[in-house]
């Protein structure tokens, strides 16, 4: 009985177990630390912004789906019952003596196809700019997509700035509580006065104070890229400590503007709106030309009522003609001579053209006005176009401006840091030797603690920099942007 117990306790404490690593399991994945790869991902599958325009663009195919259908040749297949019963109903074959059937029925099996050209081609200048619109479209989803992977990389690095600071201020905080020891330690030998403690002590709750700041500025800055990607506010992010720093693009300048402006969004867009102006200006006598619509069908059309009542017809007259022939004693009619209609029809055929030509008389002015309206649409979309391109050579040269800039400053500030760090160091032990004043101490402190936060800035603003550069350059999308900035 007891070894009973013990195996049933056993088994109870082995499914707690298992159930409690499976309620634990999703809560791992919950928590699991998205990198900046994974806030990109996150926020395109979450931004209001991303589903309003992916939706413009599946409007925007339907639309062209259904224009460059309608400028084809539609193919129809049908088939068809008739299927009639009437009493007491003579119709129209009444004023002849002859009645009609009371029971009909008819079977249509029939493929036919309906065309309507017009010469001057609006069907296909219709579907071009519809087309393009739906180009339009896309290019501006890419756009959409770009501009949420640069919004998220300067928050996710706003977070890995907040963190070095509070990392910073913690490592000044340590430097100013051994100033606050050394002065006592000053004091109590009689070789510092007591002012000194007092600066000291000051200084170390000016770091306490920059410290609480930079700690609340650092869950700010999470909760704000939580907010941006459209999660929970409580959402963990891997932020890596050490920046890494990307290459600069090897081509050159000229280079890498013609790319841009032979792959961004907005030049794409730009030339698309002008492709569909220039559209709109060639339907302007798309009416004078003819309107040309075909149609053609081919089928089986087949009535057994009607062949049934045809046969009974035949069959009364046969049986009519052997009454009189055996009432006057001639030869019967044999029953092989008997006509049988056919069932079934060898199928039919037919093709149509119709060709409708008008020209407009009188139109008071309709016409000029509408060509006037269409140069101008074309002239404005032309310089949208040129300033498309111009604004996208500034982004290029800009960024990447920008991006040697932080490199250059990347080594400066290095060296800053290096120096002022070991400024600090040496300004530390002069003061436990009672060569220099606390207060060279301090102000050697403050400078080596903006040089470490001038080049921590420096590889974030790079980073900033070369992730601009990737998307002003159209050939990076928003995931592949950042997908090596681990």
């Amino acid at each position: 009985m007891s070894f009973l117990l013990h195996t049933l306790r056993a088994r109870y404490l082995a499914s707690a177990v298992l159930i409690c690593c499976a309620a634990a399991a999703p809560a791992r994945a919950a928590a699991a630390a998205l990198t900046l790869s994974d806030a990109v991902r996150f926020a395109l599958l979450h931004s209001p912004s991303v589903a309003q325009q992916r939706s413009a663009v599946a409007q925007a195919d339907l639309a062209y789906v259904k224009q460059r259908s309608s400028g084809l040749p539609n193919v129809n297949g049908s088939l068809q019952n008739v299927a009639q019963k009437s009493s007491n109903l003579q119709g129209a074959y009444a004023v002849v003596g002859l009645s009609q059937e009371n029971v009909f029925s008819q079977n249509t099996a029939q493929i036919g196809t309906n065309y309507t050209l017009y010469t001057g081609g609006l069907s296909h200048l219709q579907t071009l700019a519809a087309r393009e619109q739906f180009e339009q479209a896309r290019a501006t989803l890419r756009k959409t997509k770009n501009q949420i992977a640069s919004d998220v990389t300067n928050a996710f690095y706003a977070i890995a700035t907040n963190d070095e600071a509070v990392r910073l201020d913690r490592a000044d905080l340590d430097y100013q509580r051994v100033l606050v020891e050394v002065a006592k330690a000053k004091e109590n030998a009689g070789v510092a006065a007591g002012v000194d403690v007092l600066q000291a002590k000051a200084s170390e709750e000016k770091s306490r104070s920059a410290l609480v700041a930079a700690q609340a500025a650092a869950v700010d800055a999470r909760e704000s890229l939580a907010q941006t990607i459209g999660a929970p506010l409580r959402t963990a992010f891997a932020v890596p400590e050490r920046i890494v720093q990307p290459p600069l693009p090897a081509q050159t300048l000229k280079r890498l503007i013609a790319i841009a402006q032979a792959n961004r969004p907005e030049v794409a867009s730009a030339q698309a709106a002008l492709r569909v102006a220039q559209d709109n200006r060639r339907t302007l006598n798309i009416d004078l030309f003819p309107q040309v619509q075909l149609s053609g069908s081919f089928g089986n059309q087949f009535s057994p009522t009607a062949v049934v009542f045809g046969q009974q017809q035949i069959d009364r007259q046969f049986a009519t003609q052997n009454a009189y022939n055996a009432a006057h004693g001639l030869p019967l009619v044999p029953l092989a001579d008997k006509p049988v209609l056919p069932r079934g029809s060898p199928g039919f055929w037919q093709i149509q053209a119709v060709t409708t030509f008008s020209l407009p008389l009188v139109d008071y002015g309709v016409r000029h006005a509408t060509r006037l309206d269409d140069d101008k649409q074309v002239a404005a979309a032309q310089v949208a176009l040129d300033s498309a391109k111009s604004q996208v050579a500034l982004d290029v040269r800009q960024d990447y401006r920008q991006a040697q800039t932080a490199l250059a400053q990347i080594r400066y500030a290095r060296e800053e840091s290096r120096y002022g760090v070991e400024s600090a160091r040496i300004a530390k032990l002069q003061y436990q030797s009672g060569i220099v004043a606390l207060t060279s101490v301090l102000e050697a402190e403050q400078t080596a603690l903006s040089a470490q936060i001038d080049l921590f800035n420096a590889r974030v603003g790079y980073v900033d920099a070369i992730v601009k550069l990737r998307v002003a350059l159209g050939i990076y999308d928003a995931q592949s942007a950042v997908a090596d900035l681990r």
